[in-house]
């Protein structure tokens, strides 16, 4: 057994807003991963804030009072040093409507302390969970999205801020700080991050709203018409695709 001294420091980030629906999952699947947890709260209105003082292993909670112009990169960076204050070993980013898949913490647990003790930032694969609690939709970008959200704090990287986005309000800026060469030798975790952001159709519309009135006319996004149909340049040239899951992948929620 290691000594409890030589566990890594893992301090989670969230930045939420808004989240009642899924966050004390998110919040407990965390706990069992991360030793700290950190969140930067955008003007809630539900019960979000009451679920997370609930948690003991929420250490800080930056309460944003009045909202302010969207900017990603601000409430991102905000909340990295909110974290760095607590002297991590790792950060790890995470929303609130994300929960980690089971056997995370077995899984990274390994990943950190036996085969990849030196590796900086780690990549997580999301899977898009649509319409049933056991069924991921995995045509076009859903089936082959990943993105770092574990960084290693040391020398080379504690000085590392998220940078700006080509997009307003910095959208999509990325939620761990990087750069090309840790890009280079990014590891892929075998942890899954199961996202709920594109759950039903509600859910679904009003994002579609928001990306289009912050984004307008994006070429690159096409519209951003993948969040709600099987349209568009990110969804699969079949169609869409839903696939399974086998019931111990599946949470109960």
């Amino acid at each position: 057994n290691k000594d409890r001294a030589e566990i890594p420091k893992i301090i989670a980030m969230y930045r939420i807003r808004n989240e009642e629906r899924w966050i004390e999952k998110s919040l407990e699947a965390t706990s069992e991963v991360c030793q700290e947890i950190v969140i930067l709260d955008d003007c809630s209105t539900d019960n979000t804030l009451s679920i997370c003082k609930k948690f003991p292993k929420v250490v800080d909670i930056y309460e944003r009072k009045e909202p302010l112009p969207l900017d990603e990169v601000r409430d991102r960076n905000e909340l990295l040093n909110i974290a760095l204050k607590r002297n991590p070993d790792y950060v790890f980013s995470i929303d609130g409507d994300e929960i980690l898949a089971p056997n995370s913490k077995e899984i990274l647990s390994e990943e950190l302390d036996i085969l990849y003790p030196d590796s900086k930032i780690f990549e997580f694969q999301f899977l898009y969970f649509w319409d049933e609690l056991n069924k991921i939709r995995y045509d076009g970008i859903y089936g082959k999205t990943w993105q770092p959200r574990l960084l290693k704090i040391d020398s080379d990287t504690q000085k590392l801020r998220i940078k700006e986005s080509n997009y307003s309000g910095n959208l999509h800026c990325g939620s761990v700080p990087t750069n090309t060469k840790l890009s280079e030798k990014s590891i892929k975790s075998n942890v899954k991050i199961f996202h709920y952001g594109n759950f039903d159709d509600n859910i679904r519309q009003q994002k579609f709203k928001f990306y289009n009135n912050h984004d307008p006319n994006s070429l690159e996004q096409d519209g951003y018409l993948h969040m709600i149909s099987e349209k568009g340049k990110h969804s699969g040239s079949s169609g869409m695709k839903l696939i399974t899951l086998p019931n111990f992948m599946c949470k109960k929620l």
